[in-house]
């Protein structure tokens, strides 16, 4: 190559550097700027963005501060040690503030109005955020990240599974699940033999129920296979946990790092599971068995079906999509109805008073030990469920929940730019004293005797299973489960939290107690 050839293709790379060069420095530097300063023209500040990290520093320094404290056990108030740099800005800079999640910018949205403006969204303005490769990996691409028609189409073929009656027939299997549980606490409250009964850590014990439950409602025969999903899934939640106030570095989920390494055949095991149990299932229903009257058969069902005629094969979801859907409902349905029973034995072993006006009510309406738990009669519980929505409310298992600006919006007045992240902090909007009283720090279940919609100041004002178009879709699942499994064990057991509780709840993808929830287990005589 001659000297003028060189000297091209030297002018052409450094036409590419420069322009590299020129998009990053747009994308790090000049951009971000631009935003925050038309964010502060409309009134909205918040703390200043740092050049690719954001605001991830400061959030790792102020959570590494209240990380040792613990609070007491009348006390409801985890936000100084779960989400501490929110509580510091609100305070700083108001109820609506803009963040930085590296160099992108985050608007936390705190005001019931503006929360409900996107969640009830319909057009599409407000799309859910793409998630870390760590939680796809955990909970897969399903209803709770897809959005628009996949969404559609998604929704269609899962719903069919969770409607009342469907899951009624499945309260049986539930409360099966739960008298295992029960029966090997009967066995060692009275082994115990000295009155003073006998402490059991009931936070794992639960996890282990409630995938128990989701494994036999979910995968029927194949429930042994469901449960080697529920270890993958659990060591997948911790990667998950560990990633998520970390730097996302562009391209490193493809780095073979150890963690990726892990991540990556825990996936495969998870997926192969999945596979093996689908592919007998769509077997037997070549052979006309069916494909089965539990969760997973009927979305196959529904999916198989669709609305016939053209539309089918538009509707149909594929093989990765099907066992994307199980990953989601699996964890789920197991990780955060896991979580409520645990949060509602602490609230109960804490408030006896309470506990003792839900066991008349179970009797009362279910009858006593021997009797057959049925669908029909829990949801005569009214009691269970507003202390079950009460639980809901201050100790909801997702603190946060985040949406996308799909365009250009305008929400309540602000200009938010296309690309903004939504940050929807339901924890703290569950304590405002502006909508839910007073005594928004307090238990107190009876702020739910006239429904949810009567709760608080602000209609839909209970978040835990979201609101609008995209709400939880296993809600009735879930509250379901939880109402069978406290009515097996208001029957047979007086309980209170154990002395060696400490009170430390930490938000590991799930809110969780720290250190477990000893309690103290006392059989009745009924």
């Amino acid at each position: 190559m001659g000297t003028g050839g060189a000297a091209l293709v030297a002018a052409a790379l450094a036409v590419v550097v420069v322009t590299r060069l020129w998009t990053v420095l747009l994308h790090l530097v000049w951009r971000p700027y631009a935003v925050a300063r038309a964010f502060a023209r409309q009134g909205v500040r918040g703390p200043p963005y740092r050049v690719f990290v954001g605001n991830s520093k400061e959030i790792q320094a102020m959570r590494a501060a209240t990380s040792g404290d613990t609070l007491e056990l009348t006390s409801h108030d985890y936000i100084p040690r779960v989400m501490p740099q929110y509580r510091a800005w609100m305070a700083l800079y108001g109820k609506v503030f803009l963040t930085w999640s590296s160099s992108t910018p985050a608007l936390f949205v705190g005001t019931y109005d503006m929360v409900r403006r996107v969640l009830f969204d319909k057009s599409g303005l407000y799309g859910k955020k793409d998630p870390d490769p760590t939680i796809l990996s955990l909970v897969g691409m399903g209803l709770a990240f897809t959005d628009g028609e996949d969404w559609s189409r998604h929704h269609r073929v899962v719903h069919p599974a969770f409607a009342m009656d469907k899951l009624k027939a499945m309260t049986g299997a539930m409360a099966a699940c739960a008298a295992e549980v029960i029966r090997e606490w009967e066995a060692r409250a009275a082994a115990s033999g000295d009155g003073e009964g006998v402490t059991i850590e009931v936070g794992q014990q639960f996890t282990e129920l409630t995938a128990d439950v989701i494994s036999h409602t979910a995968f029927g025969s194949s429930y042994r296979q469901g449960k080697e999903v529920f270890l993958a899934q659990r060591e997948l939640q911790f990667i998950a946990f560990a990633s998520i106030n970390s730097v996302r570095v562009p391209g490193m989920q493809y780095v073979p790092t150890k963690a990726n390494l892990r991540r990556w055949k825990l996936e495969r095991t998870v997926r192969r599971t999945l596979m093996a149990i689908i592919g007998e299932r769509l077997a037997a229903a070549k052979q006309a068995r069916g494909y089965g009257s539990d969760l997973l058969g009927l979305m196959l069902e529904a999916n198989a079906t669709g609305d016939g005629g053209g539309k089918r094969q538009q509707q149909a979801m594929s093989m990765d999509e099907i066992i994307d859907e199980c990953k989601t409902f699996f964890f789920a349905g197991h990780d955060t109805t896991a979580h409520l029973l645990t949060w509602a034995m602490f609230l109960l072993g804490t408030h006896p008073e309470w506990q003792q006006r839900l066991r008349e009510e179970v009797i009362r309406e279910c009858g006593g030990a021997e009797v057959p738990l049925r669908g029909d009669d829990l949801n005569k519980l009214k009691l269970v469920t507003m202390v079950l929505y009460e639980t809901l409310r201050l100790y909801g298992a997702v603190a946060m929940i985040g949406r996308q600006a799909t365009a250009d919006a305008y929400l309540c007045g602000v200009k938010v730019p296309k690309g903004t992240q939504l940050l929807i902090p339901i924890a703290m909007l569950h304590r405002d004293k502006e909508v839910w009283g007073a005594d928004a720090g307090v238990f107190n279940p009876l702020r739910f005797r006239d429904g949810i919609g009567r709760a608080a100041g602000h209609p839909n004002a209970l978040l835990s299973f979201s609101i609008g178009p995209r709400s939880c879709i296993g809600q009735d699942f879930a509250m379901l489960e939880a109402k069978a499994t406290m009515a097996l064990i208001l029957r047979r057991f007086a309980f209170e939290v154990a002395p060696e509780y400490v009170h430390a709840p930490v938000d590991f993808v799930t809110l969780q107690p720290s250190k477990g929830l000893p309690i103290v287990l006392r059989l009745l005589d009924v």
